[in-house]
């Protein structure tokens, strides 16, 4: 298969692409659950994959997701009104329940009617504050995926959405790649470890340590290692200690299908959702089994951080309601980035973390370029990542479940040195997060 034959398969995601077959083959996040918080509140819309859909909540408190367009004549849900147990068309009136039934349709005398024809809906979900949609054929509909903040009560979650203007090819492969963050990210791992910034603590190992191993080996050894879910990865770094002995350490990060990265420090779940061919959506989930962080000091820790929080919303347009801004980042004005503060100190002069990613991903320019690459050892992952994108795609066009349909193994980060002559997996059973 040649590069942009490759490259097409993989990041064209729109309707009618093998892509987008692929990925209604899961259940992907769509929304967060406070988006459509209170019964009879207002519709939403929501886009994946190229296509527009309305959520809504009705007088019970059941979630709907249904085409955008109504099934009569194609005027917007998002326009209709929400109330009595189903959403109504404004235009002439139809009302649907949550899973596509007419309830009413006002112009239509003959009562069975309502009994020939349904508006497209698809199951929906709710579960660790994220709301899930399934767009795939209803006699394929996989197991519903579990994360390990699920089953923990709200008040010990923090999550967020962001939006980023580029492929979801260009998040994840990000997020897959260990040894980008000594580089790009070096502003924020040295203020941490300076103890100059915020150091957020939510379980797993502190930030500080694992800020450490990223920012002194920028070119470990990259070995990857297959699974049901996906695969998990180790970059395997050598440290010179006092004595003059050498210690190896590992850094596991997991991959899970269709677009799931479980990064150490742990406690920290990352879902990408292809928006558009040029867009996507990036879910971060937080979380400590152990205290409360999603209000006050530890929420606002983890904001600031990661750079979620609201100055990187809205000067930096991570956040939905302001992205398309003209003043946000953009091509136009290379991403706001501050060349005074790189003459100053800073290595990047861009907000920290996710704004510094969505900055050089979105650089990458639109899905049809196919520049040529140079991978390197250091990229092991995201070849692998690609593989098993594109074999996942031809599983489905043959009909078959793809990779990581009902996986019986649980992604998990880990981080530890690995003792002399042993391998990392093996040690990693022992200590994984």
């Amino acid at each position: 298969m040649d590069l942009i034959t490759q490259k097409r398969l993989l990041m064209e995601v729109g309707p009618g692409t093998p892509m987008n077959a692929c990925f209604k083959r899961f259940w992907l996040p769509i929304a967060l659950t406070t988006d459509a918080a209170d019964n009879d509140g207002d519709p939403m819309r929501v886009r994946a994959l190229g296509e527009d859909f309305v959520l809504f909540r009705d007088s019970e408190g059941r979630l709907g997701l249904l085409d955008e367009l109504c099934t009569h004549r194609s005027a917007s849900l998002c326009l209709g009104r929400n109330e009595e147990g189903g959403l109504r068309c404004l235009y002439h009136g139809w009302k649907y329940a949550v899973d596509g039934t007419i309830l009413e349709t006002p112009n239509v005398r003959d009562p069975r009617f309502k009994e020939r024809v349904r508006q497209p809906a698809y199951a929906v979900r709710e579960a660790g504050g994220v709301v899930w949609g399934y767009f795939g054929p209803q006699d394929k509909e996989p197991p519903f995926q579990r994360y390990p903040f699920f089953d923990l009560p709200g008040e010990n979650v923090v999550v967020e959405l962001v939006v980023c203007s580029a492929n979801y090819t260009r998040l994840v492969e990000g997020l897959i790649d260990t040894t980008h963050t000594g580089s790009l990210h070096q502003d924020a791992l040295r203020q941490l470890a300076a103890g100059e910034g915020p150091a957020p603590s939510f379980g797993g190992t502190p930030r500080v340590a694992s800020a450490g191993v990223l920012a002194q080996d920028l070119a470990p050894d990259i070995e990857v290692q297959e699974t049901d879910f996906g695969f998990r990865y180790a970059a395997v770094s050598r440290h010179r200690q006092a004595d003059g002995s050498v210690r190896h350490r590992a850094r596991v990060t997991s991959f899970k299908h269709p677009t799931s990265i479980l990064i150490q420090s742990g406690h920290l779940a990352q879902m990408v959702l292809p928006v558009d061919d040029d867009r996507s959506y990036l879910f971060m989930a937080f979380w400590d089994p152990t205290r409360t962080i999603r209000d006050g000091e530890a929420r606002q820790e983890i904001l600031t951080y990661y750079g979620i929080d609201d100055i990187a919303k809205n000067v930096y347009g991570a956040g939905r309601e302001f992205h398309d801004l003209p003043d946000r980042p953009n091509k136009s004005n290379n991403w706001l980035q501050d060349r005074a503060a790189m003459k100053n100190g800073s290595f990047t002069g861009l907000y920290r973390f996710i704004p510094e990613d969505f900055a050089v991903s979105a650089s990458m320019g639109s899905v049809e370029r196919f520049p040529v690459e140079h991978l390197v050892p250091a990229d092991l992952a995201i070849a692998r990542f690609r593989r098993q994108m594109i074999d996942n795609v031809q599983r489905v066009q043959k009909g078959e479940d793809p990779r990581g349909f009902d996986p019986k193994e649980q992604p998990r980060p880990a981080q530890y040195d690995v003792p002399e002559g042993e391998d990392w997996r093996d040690h990693y059973t022992r200590v994984a997060d």
